[in-house]
């Protein structure tokens, strides 16, 4: 029969064989083609080796996913807590977080590497960078801090909060790596990240947990009128109801408990033990690294570059940060560029703390400008107490400034000595000269040294000369 026509690639889209050779069967008698019976053509496809008939099916990309023999990796030869993955995914039913509206939260897990065991979870209205923070550091205070951490490259995964200060991060504005690099969780507690590839996701553990917890969690009769089902969409149907964060917590517990105790596991090096005892068993060879307070609270900030103002303070996502204790710390820094800012990403009230671009500490304990009641009492103190501060500060500099007495200073001047040879002044400059060549200058005639002027005596013998001449008399 010859290479198939174009038109059978159709199927490539899902369209069935059938229907793909039925189109062309129709083109064919209108453009008079000799086109076969289908199950000739069907002989034919089947005859193709099956490398070719995945892309006839499925298309380049996915024939080339679908070949591509997966690499073996043996976990016996790495101690749990060495590779974290991390992942997050939508549930399929409905919560109630506890303000009436119904919401499909997002489970973000941590599972180790070496045992499959899931070391924490955390539900979440939404895949946000705060509760990923707020995930690894629960776990780091309970485990202690792991090596890496694994996971792709979303938003909420490969941000600032996150990957700050990370060799290789994925997300980021154009430029955004120049200046004053905000530090992320995972820097600040010394967790090295490692990014999937785009599109190769599946490559997680936390991956595959999450592809077991759809069947295990999603549909249990606990969240009986809450189900959204696999194709969910946005919005909730009508006659939903939402099931309480409570209740879903705890099933969710409970359910990951079972996950982490179940005997009989046959993964690599488990040999009949279940995810957890692996997990114990592996960390008794392992040197706990556990994280102190300070670190974790300095890990718990999210970090902005900003810039100085004038009067000593900074602002922050619409707050303005610092008082009179931090005023004369902050004022060094106002026009020499963008100095980083830690604050409570759950408390704006909460007091922020600032380094230098260098990652020297500035100040401690900056506090919130926080607005009062128009016309308020407390209001008028707080300026009260401001101005307070600002002329307690003016007269230690005056102070400062009165170091000698007003006759001390004089005498100070009077004692500034006064140079003896009068500094030579600058010597003359000749300007330029264009035109025609210089002449020789005629000489001066040296000056006579005579009280009378040899001119005068001149024309005095002239004029006694003209008088003779006349014959008058010369007195």
């Amino acid at each position: 029969m010859g290479v198939l026509p174009d038109d059978l690639a159709r199927c490539r889209g899902g369209i069935p064989i059938k229907s793909a050779w039925r189109d062309v069967r129709d083109v064919a008698t209108a453009r008079d083609w000799t086109w076969p019976a289908y199950e000739t053509v069907l002989a034919r496809f089947n005859a193709l080796p099956p490398s070719e008939r995945l892309y006839l099916r499925h298309g380049r990309e996915e024939a080339a996913r679908r070949l591509s023999i997966q690499a073996g990796r043996d976990k016996t030869t790495i101690a749990p807590l060495e590779w974290v993955s991390l992942d997050g995914r939508k549930l399929d039913f409905w919560v109630d977080f506890g303000d009436g509206k119904a919401v499909r939260p997002i489970m973000l897990a941590l599972v180790d590497v070496a045992s499959n065991k899931v070391i924490g979870y955390e539900l979440a209205a939404s895949e946000n960078a705060v509760a990923t923070s707020r995930l690894i550091r629960a776990t780091v205070q309970k485990y202690g801090i792991f090596k890496r951490i694994y996971t792709d490259n979303g938003s909420a995964f490969a941000g600032h909060l996150m990957a700050g200060g990370n060799v290789h991060k994925w997300r980021g504005k154009r430029g955004a790596d120049q200046g004053v690099k905000p530090p992320g969780v995972c820097s600040l507690l010394g967790i090295a990240m490692h990014f999937a590839l785009p599109r190769n996701g599946q490559a997680k553990i936390a991956e595959r947990f999450f592809a077991n917890a759809s069947r295990q969690i999603d549909d249990r009769p606990d969240f009986k009128g809450g189900h959204v089902g696999h194709k969910p969409g946005e919005a909730p149907p009508a006659g939903v109801v939402p099931v309480p964060i409570e209740v879903a917590s705890r099933v969710i517990e409970r359910e990951i408990a079972r996950h982490n105790l179940e005997q009989g596991r046959r993964a690599d090096g488990a040999k009949g033990r279940s995810y957890a005892e692996v997990f114990e068993d592996g960390l008794k060879r392992r040197i706990k690294k556990p994280a102190p307070a300070h670190q974790l609270y300095l890990a718990s900030l999210i970090y902005k570059p900003v810039s100085v103002d004038r009067n000593g303070q900074v602002k922050v996502d619409g707050w303005v940060y610092g008082g009179p204790k931090t005023q004369d710390d902050l004022l060094r820094w106002h026009g020499k560029g963008q100095i980083l800012v830690g604050r409570d990403p759950d408390d704006f009230t909460a007091p922020a703390i600032a380094y230098d671009a260098d990652g020297h500490l500035i100040c401690v304990d900056i506090q919130p400008m926080q607005a009062g009641e128009y016309g308020s009492v407390d209001g008028a103190r707080v300026a009260a107490r401001n101005r307070k501060a600002a002329r307690a500060v003016v007269a230690k500099s005056a102070q400062a400034d009165k170091f000698l007495s007003d006759q001390a200073f004089a005498d100070a001047l009077e004692a500034i000595p006064t140079p003896v040879d009068a500094m030579p002044g600058p010597e003359p400059v000749v300007s330029g000269r264009f035109g025609s060549p210089l002449r020789k200058a005629k000489p001066i005639p040296a000056a006579s040294t005579e009280a009378v002027p040899e001119e005068y005596r001149r024309n005095f013998d002239a004029q006694i000369a003209a008088l003779k001449a006349r014959g008058e008399k010369i007195a």
